[in-house]
């Protein structure tokens, strides 16, 4: 089943399996637009050097294939300004991570994007838990993680795990 939710400004589409042509045309053009240094700075490799329409394919491909992808529109604008990833694992746990195009950066709609993905999550009751990870270096995404009540979990040195439960008895490790 396909999710969807919207926010104050923002509306956000899980890509379905019948997207049309013209669309993935228009989402690889955007990609490439997005998918900037900096943005991409703490992200896997596999998200850098996306410069190209065929580059904008593959990373397209690779999401769809290992994750639910999502699009971030801003609803004023209907342009793309973000993905929200979602990994299930196990069929009890998300593990979620997200950009926004650079220009998006420091007005809130982080916090917006993953609020309205933690209430729509909630509402659906598939997960037991969402989990998250940071790198280290990412002092923006921790923050907002433990400002919307994720719990760190663990730390491998480069990354910091963070988890917020779906259900009362979600286990968290401690």
């Amino acid at each position: 089943m396909i999710m969807e939710y919207t926010t104050s400004r923002l509306t956000v589409s899980e890509i379905s399996d019948d997207i049309a042509q013209l669309e993935l045309t228009e989402l690889f053009d955007r990609v490439t637009e997005l998918l900037t240094p900096s943005v991409v700075k703490n992200l896997p490799p596999y998200f850098h050097g996306v410069t190209s329409p065929s580059d904008a394919q593959r990373w397209f491909e690779r999401m769809v294939s290992e994750s639910r992808l999502f699009v971030v529109k801003h609803n004023g604008l209907d342009t793309i300004i973000g993905f929200l990833f979602a990994y299930v694992e196990h069929d009890l746990d998300a593990h979620i991570g997200y950009l926004l195009g650079e220009s998006y950066w420091g007005k809130g709609y982080a916090s917006e994007l993953l609020s309205g993905f933690i209430n729509k999550a909630s509402e659906e009751k598939k997960w037991v838990k969402l989990v998250g990870g940071a790198d280290k270096s990412n002092k923006a995404s921790s923050s907002l993680l433990l400002k919307l009540g994720f719990v760190e979990q663990s730390d491998d040195g480069l990354v910091v795990f963070y988890e917020y439960p779906l259900t009362e008895n979600a286990p968290i490790r401690e």
